[in-house]
């Protein structure tokens, strides 16, 4: 007669037939898989937003928050005085690696604003650490134009024109997307 209850001896040299899934091993290796596949998204995220082209963050954001109130004012004042600004960017770059960037600036009642002193930061999103600043210089009744090296980063660029013109100073933020 078979022991019902056999020593550990006896069980020893058994195989258990069970498989894979029927033991339960698959859990402990489902969520070792998840853990990986988790650590390689974070990693490859990291890889990625630490090379070539990372460097979408303003620089010195910190003062330009401290300054707020006065761009917002200044971003309100071209409204308050129904200033219209016109922006257009030649399509193609010269053989001397720039681009003409011409600005058109009207008052309320459609009279071109002369004698304003026109200031251009311009930067493409994927490359904020390097923005472009310019004063352009008046090229006929509201017309300020001028060459500007570097455009060469095709994607969407951000335009903010200084204007200081009968006292008043006012900021316009524009959006641009440039081809290659």
């Amino acid at each position: 007669m078979a022991n019902p209850n056999p020593t550990h001896e006896q069980t020893k040299n058994k195989t258990d037939s069970r498989t894979f899934f029927e033991k339960g091993l698959h859990w402990p290796l489902g969520l070792l898989l998840m853990f990986l596949l988790s650590a390689s998204f974070l990693l490859t995220t990291a890889v990625f937003g630490a090379g070539k082209g990372s460097r979408a963050v303003e620089p010195d954001y910190y003062t330009r928050s401290l300054n707020w109130d006065d761009e917002k004012s200044r971003l309100q004042t071209a409204d308050r005085l129904g200033w219209d600004v016109q922006l257009s960017t030649s399509p193609t770059i010269d053989p001397l690696g720039t681009r003409l960037i011409s600005i058109m600036i009207h008052d309320a009642q459609g009279n071109p604003i002369q004698d304003a002193l026109v200031e251009l930061t311009c930067f493409s999103q994927s490359n904020a650490d390097k923005p472009l600043t310019k004063i352009l210089p008046s090229t006929g009744p509201g017309h300020y134009q001028d060459r500007i090296q570097a455009m060469h980063t095709p994607g969407l660029w951000e335009y903010r024109i200084s204007i200081r013109h009968a006292g008043e100073q006012a900021l316009i933020i524009l959006a641009n997307e440039l081809e290659d």
